[in-house]
């Protein structure tokens, strides 16, 4: 979706600059760079002329980026945090990612299975300049936008891979580049963290009875079964 969204971002940068250049800024870059010729010389002409053009392309393809664009690039950072426990678990964790749920168009971003149960995992990339996640009144705030709808989200999702597994999933928000507070929160039962630091969070995380390396093998093969990749 992301990579669709962008393709279609360029061809309109595209479509902008085929009639933009022509009609409104070479017009201006050479009537610039000859009153500058006139007044001083021909090369500082040419360099008012090349400036004026270049600044104009910048600004047409400029990459404002999108939600889905956004979302894509800190699922990967995501990805690349969790995978050491995968390579190095020797097989006391699993991780699938971005997969569908059933009878939805929603999907999973992380699914952990380890000897603590089940966890899921939703990546955030809120990154507004200087703004910070908190708690007010006991609802969850990123910067001066609630986010209870998207606690409400996660504990759905959550919901349904439960109902996939048969055993209750833990519900995590990680969050990419805004500032949580060391320790993370908890608001609605869902554990807010900064993304760094989600290794340490889930080999913290007390054992459920019963996930052995047998019951994780399981769960991984019923989820990989039941939860197609998106």
């Amino acid at each position: 979706m992301a990579e669709t969204i962008r393709a279609a971002e360029r061809r309109k940068q595209h479509l902008t600059t085929l009639w933009a250049m022509p009609l409104l800024v070479l017009p201006v870059a050479i009537t610039s760079g000859y009153l500058t010729a006139i007044t001083t010389n021909m090369n500082a002409g040419l360099a008012v002329t090349l400036v004026i053009s270049v600044l104009a392309l910048r600004r047409i393809y400029r990459t404002k980026g999108s939600t889905w664009a956004t979302g894509a690039a800190g699922e990967r950072r995501t990805r690349w945090i969790l995978a050491p426990l995968v390579w190095c678990g020797l097989g006391r964790w699993a991780v699938l990612h971005d997969r569908q749920i059933p009878r939805s168009r929603a999907n999973l971003d992380h699914l952990i299975l380890g000897r603590c149960g089940p966890v899921y995992i939703d990546t955030k990339t809120w990154k507004a300049r200087n703004a910070k996640v908190y708690l007010r009144c006991g609802q969850l705030w990123y910067g001066s936008h609630p986010q209870q709808k998207t606690l409400d989200t996660v504990l759905w999702e959550a919901g349904r891979a439960a109902e996939v597994l048969g055993h209750p999933v833990l519900p995590v928000v990680a969050v990419h580049h805004a500032v949580v507070p060391p320790g993370g929160l908890i608001s609605s039962g869902v554990t807010i963290i900064p993304a760094g630091e989600l290794r340490r969070f889930l080999r913290a995380l007390p054992k459920a009875p019963g996930w052995n390396r047998a019951r994780i093998a399981s769960a991984y093969r019923l989820a990989d079964q039941q939860l197609r990749p998106a």
